[in-house]
């Protein structure tokens, strides 16, 4: 008699890591699920929803006839993932919290766990793996290579991504012709420890925001913000009663939408200007620290592509090492690359990892 493979699934509550669940059923695993619980709404008071997710994923389990576990990953979850965001916010970066989570969380101490017990981890992720290795989903719109490619080098040998191969819509229909319960619930969206909550009123519990000058490229101060921290480069902003809306029409004419350029760390000073002088935002180099390989580049200088924010095009990059950091050479000018966000990289269709952006070398 041969014995069924087990495979945990991180079931979340939504409909993919469902959907993932019922195909690894469907080619004879024996499946079981966890309910990761990774934040509490007591910790910050606000409508983090893991109640309702964890009634949905419990719903899900009862309707496929397998055992759900909640495991309670709270207190590593703050000191691995939170902690470390808000010390980059403290030193006005924009981190990715999410990459965090799947390197911290999903896929060493979630993974380490299940693998006590099962022979292999599944989640509802779009991406696809092969020998270990790492790749874009087929469905492009929803690949989610990009938010794995921090993951420990070696866990993806214990990792299935049943949805690597199917589009979101197809997803959807084998969701609600199998009766699962959630088959129409809407994807979630944002951080789920912050909900509903606006992010600036979220940092401003943990962070102490020093206002500064509004300023235009020339220097000429148009208003005061609350806090680099709450701006992203490239941003569009309205800043509301902040801005000397006199002052900016003066200097620029009025109506013109206006978009940070720069955050002066040194002088608290924000840097901004209409859409149409925002080359200072553009740029051909930068550095990376912290690269993490899923599969190393191998020789140097690279030639590779790479993906600066989740839904931006893969542009031509060359690597090269540099110290302890990664010189990262674009091919084209590139808008508003901002440090603490991740530049993840790619052959082809795979994901070889990815490092932190840690400072622009250069303006284009």
């Amino acid at each position: 008699m041969v014995t069924k493979q087990t495979v945990i699934v991180g079931l979340s509550g939504g409909v993919d890591s469902a959907v993932a669940a019922l195909l690894l059923q469907r080619q004879g695993y024996d499946v079981r699920a966890v309910f990761m619980k990774n934040w509490s709404e007591d910790d910050f008071g606000g409508p983090c929803p893991w109640a309702e997710d964890q009634a949905s994923a419990q719903a899900v389990a009862s309707h496929l006839g397998i055992p759900l576990e909640t495991w309670n990953f709270e207190a590593e979850y703050r000191q691995r993932v939170f902690e470390a965001m808000i010390a980059e916010y403290e030193q006005s970066r924009t981190p990715n919290p999410d990459i965090l989570c799947n390197r911290e969380i999903k896929f060493d101490l979630f993974l380490k766990r299940a693998l006590k017990q099962a022979d292999l981890v599944a989640t509802g992720h779009y991406a696809r793996t092969k020998n270990g290795r790492l790749y874009k989903a087929v469905d492009t719109g929803k690949d989610q290579s990009y938010f794995l490619a921090a993951i420990p080098r070696g866990s993806l040998n214990h990792v299935l991504f049943p949805l690597g191969e199917l589009q979101k819509g197809e997803v959807r229909k084998i969701a609600k012709a199998a009766g699962l319960p959630n088959w129409d619930r809407p994807d979630s969206v944002g951080i789920c420890f912050i909900g509903e909550k606006k992010m600036k009123e979220f940092l401003s519990r943990y962070v102490h925001a020093q206002p500064g000058p509004i300023v235009l490229p020339d220097g000429t101060v148009v208003g005061e913000h609350d806090g680099l921290l709450y701006f992203t480069i490239g941003q569009r902003h309205g800043f509301g009663p902040a801005l000397d809306q006199k002052k900016v029409a003066a200097a620029l004419g009025a109506g013109r939408p206006l978009f940070v350029v720069e955050k002066q760390t040194t002088t608290g000073a924000l840097v901004v200007a209409p859409a149409s002088a925002t080359s200072k935002t553009l740029t051909k180099e930068f550095y990376v620290r912290e690269v993490q390989w899923i599969a190393y580049a191998c020789s140097f200088p690279a030639a590779l592509h790479a993906k600066l924010r989740y839904r931006a095009e893969n542009v031509a990059v060359t690597l090269l090492p540099d110290g302890e950091r990664f010189r990262v050479m674009c091919h084209e000018p590139q808008r508003a690359v901002t440090p603490g966000q991740y530049a993840v990289l790619y052959r082809d269709d795979e994901c070889l990892g990815c490092g932190v952006i840690d400072s622009v070398a250069s303006q284009a």
